[in-house]
């Protein structure tokens, strides 16, 4: 059984965001007009990432998986929304009942699909250029992966960034920042809190392989600045390979990593096998997702 741990005296600091916010517009008087990527169009843009798998016979699953990345393009900003989502349902493996009376007959119980996977990520994102290689940001997100035990986890950042590369075949910015974060975990955790402020880390990086592949790299990485055992890790590595100027097929893997997982309540059995009770445990570190899409651009 897990110990409760006493969390230590937290206030939160609400007003911290308008006070970066109000610093940064501060900042913009002094920003330097920046060209455009050669490549890149103003105004907006969009790419939806697609994926179902659908098996019947022996298993039973329905998967899908749907991103869609909207981006609008100024000469000098850039607005961004993130959508993520992925949705299973699967079926358990049937099982036999006994007829009664009927001298050994009995009927074959197939489970109906339920709900397995479900995770959801969206973000808004705001990045002005301050000079040619200076840029803010900010933005909010919420998320929900309930297999980790996140029913809601809302955030709000902002920071500064660092334009290190900017061509045609080749991208890569730093951000660093303050953030909030505000959770619901599906079972209450005493070893953590609801809400903090954090530490945000971050950067994108692309690189294109020839005329048709492009490798991306994205990583945000979050400490709680109240404890900084508590944190949490997204990166997205992804290759897209190019069929025309419309579509595209796409690989990737996702790394989510939580230093602290969500608690679940799993059967305790004794020695021979008879259940006991149950216990909290926590779930694992670390989620992966591996997914392969067609990628719409428009």
């Amino acid at each position: 059984m897990l110990k409760a741990i006493r969390k230590s005296e937290f206030v939160k600091p609400i007003l911290f965001i308008p006070v970066v916010f109000a610093l940064l517009l501060t900042a913009t008087a002094s920003r330097a007009q920046v060209e455009v990527e050669e490549g890149e169009e103003l105004g907006w843009s969009n790419a939806t990432d697609l994926s179902l798998v659908v098996t019947d016979g022996n298993s039973s699953t329905e998967t899908l998986g749907f991103n869609n990345y909207l981006d609008h393009l100024w000469s000098n900003a850039r607005y961004s929304l993130r959508i993520e989502a992925v949705r299973s349902n699967t079926a358990d493996d049937p099982y036999a009942v006994e007829i009664p009376d009927s001298g050994g007959d009995f009927d074959v119980v197939y489970p109906a699909k339920e709900l397995d996977v479900e995770r959801y990520f969206i973000e808004n994102r705001y990045d002005h250029n301050i000079t040619e290689r200076f840029f803010w940001n900010a933005g909010v997100s919420w998320e929900r992966n309930k297999n980790a035990g996140i029913l809601n986890r809302y955030i709000g950042f902002a920071g500064v960034g660092n334009l290190w590369w900017s061509r045609e075949d080749l991208g890569f910015s730093t951000t660093y920042g303050l953030s909030y974060t505000d959770r619901e975990d599906e079972i209450p955790d005493p070893a953590k809190d609801g809400s903090f402020v954090g530490f945000r880390f971050g950067w994108e990086y692309m690189n294109k392989w020839g005329k048709v592949t492009t490798y991306r790299n994205n990583w945000n990485f979050t400490n709680s600045l109240n404890d900084t055992s508590d944190y949490y890790s997204d990166m997205v590595n992804s290759i897209s390979v190019a069929i025309n100027s419309r579509l595209a097929l796409k690989v990737s893997l996702q790394w989510l990593y939580n230093s602290l997982p969500g608690l679940e309540e799993v059967s305790l059995f004794d020695p021979n096998g008879d259940e006991i009770g149950v216990v909290t445990i926590r779930k694992e570190k670390l989620d992966t997702i591996f997914s392969t899409s067609l990628v719409v651009n428009f």
